[in-house]
């Protein structure tokens, strides 16, 4: 057996203040099946995605173009199933993941500063048929090793080898892979799906971060012996109700909410040589998340065409953060950021396995942190793309 979902787009990228940019866009899942016997399965999965467009991705303090990104992951699966009616699965994996950007600053896919590899295990659980033909569960674990090769803390690049006056350990290595952490993440889901009427989907997800050598700072500016941890907890709630009009339209809204919080703090030394103006600010990293996405479709009766339309409101909540004005002193406000995004799409079947595809998608980010020395908070983006889709 083969599974394949491939899609791939020719794009235009406009961001205001910066042009129009040409590209394209291929996202692409692969996977060899091998049947040992009626319930066990060997899955070699390729899951790769490249793209070409004005974009903007966040360091964890601010938003930063980029033009280009891809990502290759591999997973190789063993399924077993088991149970009456075999409606039991467990599917312990492995899995190796790199990622690559070309952002303002970098020319090279290897000198992404924020380029990350990971190398993890997964095992999940599935139960189809829970409370009635229409439910499914599934439960995943899952570890993670995450290394980004290119990130140096600031530190250790200067060559300064200093050292601490009590102990004269050398400090040349203080935090130089501070982005590297360990990572665990919980999954739950539950489906209840019909072809006609009401279907709903939840989901909770649990991400545990234990970094490797990012110390936490204190409200002296000088790095403590406790080392950073972060959790990052959403919920998400999709629903959706499919009538029997034409050939379906379906009307859904999509719910999520989320938190963060890190023991972490920030100090600000504002490019100054006194204390006077340093700014400490209590965890830093701390928000809480929320977004609502309506959405609808319709196909055709006689004709194999589907519109979808939809639009996200997004909006994220620093709880000590404060935002900042232009020349980077600090207000009495928290940050507070918003993302507005409407996307119009249509998409042609010729069969089940071949499609045609066009989307138009506007974005627009506003945030009460005026301070754009180094990230951009105020932005507006519009995508335009049309590919083609095989599924088999």
């Amino acid at each position: 057996m083969f599974i394949a979902d491939v899609n791939a787009f020719v794009t235009l990228s406009h961001l205001n203040g910066a042009g129009t940019l040409g590209g394209g866009q291929l996202n692409a899942v692969l996977a060899p099946v091998y049947r040992f016997n009626r319930s066990t399965y060997f899955i070699l999965m390729y899951d790769g995605h490249y793209n070409r467009k004005r974009d903007f991705y966040s360091d964890e303090i601010g938003p930063k173009e980029r033009r280009q990104f891809m990502a290759h992951t591999v997973q190789p699966t063993i399924r077993k199933d088991f149970g009456k009616g075999r409606l039991y699965s467990l599917s312990p994996s492995v899995f190796y993941t790199a990622t690559y950007n070309k952002d303002i600053d970098s020319a090279q896919w290897q000198d992404g500063l924020y380029n990350y590899r990971d190398l993890g295990a997964s095992l999940q659980f599935d139960r189809r048929a829970l409370l009635g033909k229409e439910g499914s569960l599934s439960l995943t674990a899952q570890y993670y090793k995450r290394r980004y090769p290119n990130y140096a803390s600031l530190l250790s690049l200067t060559g300064l080898d200093l050292r601490d006056p009590v102990t004269g350990q050398s400090a040349i290595n203080t935090e130089k892979n501070e982005k590297d952490y360990h990572g665990i993440l919980f999954k739950a889901n539950y489906t209840w799906m019909r072809p006609i009427g009401f279907s709903w989907e939840t989901q909770y997800a649990l991400l545990y971060k234990d970094l490797d050598d990012k110390e936490v700072v204190g409200s002296d500016g000088v790095l403590t012996s406790e080392g950073e941890e972060a959790y990052l907890q959403t919920m998400d709630v999709n629903l959706w109700y499919t009538l029997d009009i034409g050939g379906g339209l379906k009307l859904g809204v999509d719910l999520r909410g989320g938190f963060n919080r890190s023991n972490q703090n920030y100090y600000d030394g504002m490019q100054t040589l006194t204390l006077a103006d340093d700014v400490f600010l209590h965890a830093y990293y701390d928000y809480n998340l929320y977004r609502i996405r309506p959405n609808i479709s319709y196909r055709l009766a006689t004709y194999p065409l589907t519109l979808s339309l939809s639009y996200s409101y997004q909006k994220t909540l620093y709880r000590e953060r404060k935002a900042q004005n232009p020349d980077g002193t600090y207000k009495d406000d928290n940050q507070r950021d918003w993302e507005h995004t409407f996307t119009f799409g249509l998409q042609y079947d010729f069969n089940r396995n071949w499609s045609v595809l066009g989307q138009y998608e506007h974005i627009t980010a506003d945030s009460n942190n005026e301070d754009e020395r180094v990230y951009r908070y105020d932005y507006t983006i519009n995508n335009f793309s049309l590919g083609v889709a095989f599924r088999y």
